[in-house]
């Protein structure tokens, strides 16, 4: 709840017939994004890996890993650097399959922002 800022359906519904299975995968991913000094990445970091990675597996949605990348000081030139590589490394159907949709995400937060006069940091991390 408190890094989604909201319960997912999918991960209550999952929740409902395996409480501890989803206790234990929260604790282990709340351990991956530790901040340093406990985390030797930052978040900002970890969050680019995560979009590399969704980019990279072409999920369509990678909303939410963009969002926090942004959030934790992830430029949008940082994120088309990402999809960059993602073509480098996994050709350009990452890039038409997901990429894109993580750089249009991230020009039109910073939009966002900047019509709300903040910058990349300016809206609350849930």
């Amino acid at each position: 709840m408190k890094y989604y800022g909201k319960n997912l359906d999918s991960y209550e519904r999952l929740g409902r017939y395996l409480p501890e299975t989803m206790a234990k995968w929260i604790e282990l991913r709340r351990s991956l994004f530790e901040e340093p000094p406990i985390g030797a990445l930052t978040l900002r970091e970890k969050e680019l890996i995560g979009v590399a990675i969704q980019i990279a597996t072409r999920k369509p949605n990678v909303d939410l890993h963009t969002q926090k990348a942004l959030m934790a000081g992830a430029t949008v030139k940082q994120i088309a650097e990402v999809a960059g590589l993602c073509i480098l490394l996994a050709g350009m159907i990452t890039y038409v399959e997901s990429g894109q949709n993580a750089l249009k995400f991230a020009e039109e937060y910073e939009r966002k922002l900047k019509r709300k006069g903040k910058g990349m940091r300016g809206l609350p991390h849930s």
